[in-house]
């Protein structure tokens, strides 16, 4: 069965549920109010059924516009990207590797390890796929990204993955901070602070179950961050400490301003790994990118 409605409908409805009002979303696709007011009432009419409603001078969509509106970021988001690896064809590139990370993540390594790959693959690019940190499996599973690299275990059906290096996992404070100086903290003590994350969601492998819920305690106060940049701002600030993987760290510490210590006396060690589909080919460009990311000295970047 063909589809009744077309790809700009889809325009319009993503325009509107961004913008509010058909004013907004008509300027914003380079339409008239008019014009745009028609285009809602055809689609409508081709679907039988209202898309939205208005709520306190606002357009929102109804129950079957939220369903519409999810396949439309699907269909536009699929095309963008498509029209960016054209753009890639165009010069000289013939395949873009999208990359994702976890909220543990950095990209200061990426430049350095890109000019070593670029010389032996150039036909393969990169894409840094920003917002999937919380969720990179499902990234994954989705196909908004071809690889990611994880810390901690990999345990979920579906994907596979190659090892990269162990790391650190240290506690991290203010060089003011009263516990700043010792070469190591017990998780009581850490538990004692102000604790900085990005998310109280609980992660296999990590803090939470490697220090708090093994020693039986957690912290009393948190504080969510979202995000490396945030949860670096706030400790360098004072108002709490943080366990970070020492790779992630490294720039931040680079800049000043932060102490850190050992997580217990045993320390805490994790694992970084590069992560893809299960079914994704060996010889695939993200499975020649992985391949690289494992033979390479990330650490030391």
């Amino acid at each position: 069965m063909s589809p009744r409605v077309s790809l700009r409908h889809l325009q319009m409805v993503s325009a509107i549920a961004e913008t509010g009002n058909v004013s907004a979303a008509a300027s914003q696709i380079g339409l008239t109010q008019s014009a745009l007011s028609h285009r809602i009432r055809e689609a409508e009419r081709l679907l039988n059924t209202p898309l939205f409603h208005r709520r306190q001078k606002r357009l929102v969509p109804t129950n079957a516009g939220e369903r519409l509106l999810h396949a439309a970021r699907v269909v536009l988001g699929e095309i963008e990207r498509a029209e960016h690896d054209i753009d890639k064809l165009s010069v000289g590139i013939e395949h873009v590797v999208r990359l994702g990370h976890e909220a543990y993540g950095g990209y200061h390594w990426l430049p350095a390890f890109l000019a070593g790959f670029r010389t032996e693959h150039p036909e393969i690019g990169i894409e840094i796929i920003p917002d999937v940190s919380m969720s990179p499996f499902v990234a994954l599973r989705d196909g908004l990204i071809d690889l990611s690299i994880v810390s901690g275990p990999v345990t979920r059906p579906g994907f596979r993955a190659l090892p990269l290096f162990t790391d650190e996992m240290c506690a991290v404070m203010a060089e003011g901070h009263p516990l700043a100086g010792r070469a190591w903290l017990t998780p009581q003590e850490i538990a004692a602070e102000p604790y900085v994350t990005y998310h109280t969601t609980p992660a296999g492998g990590r803090e939470y179950e490697q220090v708090f819920t093994r020693y039986r305690v957690l912290p009393t106060e948190v504080l969510r961050a979202g995000v490396t940049e945030a949860v670096v701002a706030f400790v360098r600030a004072g108002q709490g400490i943080t366990i970070m993987p020492r790779w992630t760290l490294a720039p931040y510490l680079a800049q000043g301003g932060l102490a850190t210590a050992g997580v217990t006396e045993q320390g805490l060690a994790i694992d970084w790994q590069a992560v893809l589909r299960r079914d994704e080919p060996t010889d695939s460009p993200a499975a020649r990118l992985a391949a690289a990311m494992e033979g390479a000295d990330l650490a030391r970047l």
